[in-house]
């Protein structure tokens, strides 16, 4: 596995990960185990926790070479993977503060809604869901973090639909709350990762398990059966 594809850093009281695989960040198999790597290594009493992409991407969703490949087992592994470190990510017990640095589509968007508060970088980008305008059917964890996350205004839009927004028009979407210029993104998300990183455990920690147990739940109980169907074709 390689450490190159998300790198760690602390400032004062503030884990900084970095994806960066040099190209559009893709969920591949060892993107997610390198995320669960990082996430594992965090001591939970941590003030919060920043993600960012590459500049102009945050993640470009899974990667099409395996999906290409028509392996079973090999796209098997790697949404299984993505979407359980995903699931930990959502349950993790500090803030995580998700900074979208470009375009965040497909499972880069699903990523990002695991986060507590989002960040986008104002620029010519995309952020949305953009499998069923691909052909691909949205299986039941695609569709049951869109329904947490996103108002039921742009529920159908930003899921049935695949619209896509720009950075400004994802926060009335939902897949952000602020939109800010490039220049100013990691001093905005420094500022909001200090303010989050005040909450107190257990009381952060407990509500936010109690917040996302319902999602959290449902998407792993139902994630084999999502699998099958990947394998099946169905």
């Amino acid at each position: 596995m390689s450490d190159s594809l998300v790198t760690m850093q602390q400032e004062e009281n503030i884990v900084l990960l970095t994806l960066d695989d040099g190209k559009v960040n893709v969920f591949s198999q060892a993107m997610a185990e390198r995320l669960q790597q990082c996430f594992d290594e965090i001591d939970p009493a941590i003030g919060a926790v920043i993600v960012k992409g590459r500049p102009g991407i945050f993640s470009a969703g899974f990667d099409l070479k395996t999906l290409g490949l028509g392996d079973p087992d090999a796209i098997i592994n790697m949404v299984s993977k993505t979407v359980r470190m995903t699931m930990d990510v959502l349950n993790f017990p500090r803030p995580v503060i998700g900074v979208a640095t470009g375009h965040s589509v497909a499972m880069g968007a699903l990523f990002l809604m695991a986060m507590d508060y989002r960040i986008g970088a104002r620029g010519d980008f995309r952020i949305g869901l953009n499998e069923v305008m691909d052909g691909l059917a949205l299986p039941i964890f695609a569709v049951e973090l869109p329904r947490f996350r996103l108002p039921v205004t742009n529920l159908i839009a930003g899921t049935l639909h695949s619209s896509l927004c720009t950075p400004d028009e994802a926060v009335s979407a939902g897949f952000l709350e602020e939109a800010v210029n490039p220049d100013e993104l990691m001093e905005t998300a420094m500022l909001h990762a200090r303010d989050l990183a005040r909450l107190p455990n257990p009381a952060y920690q407990i509500s936010k398990t109690n917040l996302v147990a319902p999602v959290r739940d449902r998407i792993l109980s139902t994630l084999d059966d999502d699998l099958s169907r990947l394998n099946t074709g169905t």
